[in-house]
Parts: structure tokens; C-alpha cells; sequence
């Protein structure tokens, strides 16, 4: 028997995004893909779930950062990024302001803390909680510290998982 899952309350997203709490945002859009994703007990989202979230939902979801950052943020101003890269996540994760470095094996993670929460972040640095967040042995199997991709190595999958799920809801 399937478990339907209920429609999703945009409106706390909504609320922190009119206000430029790009932090508190970017949590609240992290909860709401796992919500989405059925992964309500999971800490990160599994990447086999990306492939599966429900297209009105990241439609949604982006259509809320683009439109309160001004273009400035959203899983369509990510994917622009991605694909002008040729799919290459190491200069992607530059270029968003997620790596100090772009030079392979020196792509390291920034701690998720030391992001740049402003409208004068690097365009499409958020969300990035969504793939920021791991499982405590992922974290370290990753190079991390137990917290998150911090310090951690460049890891495409769940990028690549993300990238592929948005072209295929054409979302654009």
C-alpha cells in the first residue's frame, strides 16, 4: 500500500524568504524536499530520492527563491550555472561560492556556517542545505569533520541527481 504524502505548506518558506532570512530559507526549503521526498526521518536526502521528487514541488520551491532574491537564488539560476559549466561540479561549487578552491583535489567544502547568508552571495549559492547535509558516516567518508560536506571533497552524485531531476521537470 502507498503512503500518500500530504501537499506541502509553502508559507513559512515564503514568509523567510520575504524577509531575507536566507539561512532560516535555506533550512526550511531543505525540510521541505525531504517532506517531499517521503525522508521524513532521514537527516540528508538520499540521492536515489532526488530522482523521484515530485516536479510542482521544485517548481514551487525555486519559483519562491527567484522570485524574493530577485534572480539572484533558486534551483533554475543552479542549473543555469551547472549546464554553462559543462556539468562540472567542482567549478560548479566554485563558481557558487560553496569551494575556496576549483582545483581538484583541493575542492574542499566551506563549513556550511561560513556561507555568505546576503543578497551579496556568489548567484545560486542557495539552497545548498539540501546537499550540505550528510549522515555522520557520510560526513567522514566524504573528508568532512562529522559535520556535513564541511572540509569535505566534491562529491557530484547528489549534484548530478538534483541537475537531472530539474531538467527532467523542465524546469528552466
Amino acid at each position: 500500500m502507498q503512503t500518500t504524502i500530504p501537499a506541502l505548506d509553502y508559507q513559512d518558506l515564503d514568509n523567510l524568504l520575504s524577509e531575507q532570512d536566507w539561512e532560516a530559507a535555506d533550512r526550511a526549503t531543505a525540510d521541505l524536499l525531504r517532506q517531499a521526498a517521503n525522508q521524513l526521518e532521514a537527516i540528508a536526502l538520499p540521492t536515489e530520492a532526488i530522482a523521484h521528487l515530485p516536479c510542482a514541488d521544485l517548481h514551487r520551491l525555486d519559483q519562491l527563491w527567484t522570485q524574493h532574491s530577485r534572480g539572484q537564488f533558486g534551483f533554475s539560476v543552479q542549473r543555469e550555472i551547472y549546464t554553462s559549466l559543462d556539468y562540472n561540479a567542482v567549478q560548479f561549487s566554485h563558481a557558487v561560492g560553496w569551494t575556496p578552491w576549483a582545483i581538484k583535489p583541493f575542492a574542499f567544502f566551506r563549513f556550511y556556517s561560513r556561507l555568505n547568508f546576503s543578497l551579496d552571495a556568489p548567484r545560486g549559492q542557495f539552497p545548498a542545505l539540501w546537499f550540505w547535509q550528510l549522515s555522520l558516516e557520510n560526513s567522514f567518508l566524504a573528508g568532512g569533520f562529522g559535520s556535513g560536506r564541511g572540509a569535505g571533497y566534491v562529491d557530484a552524485d547528489k549534484l548530478d541527481a538534483l541537475m537531472l531531476r530539474l531538467e527532467r521537470c523542465s524546469l528552466q
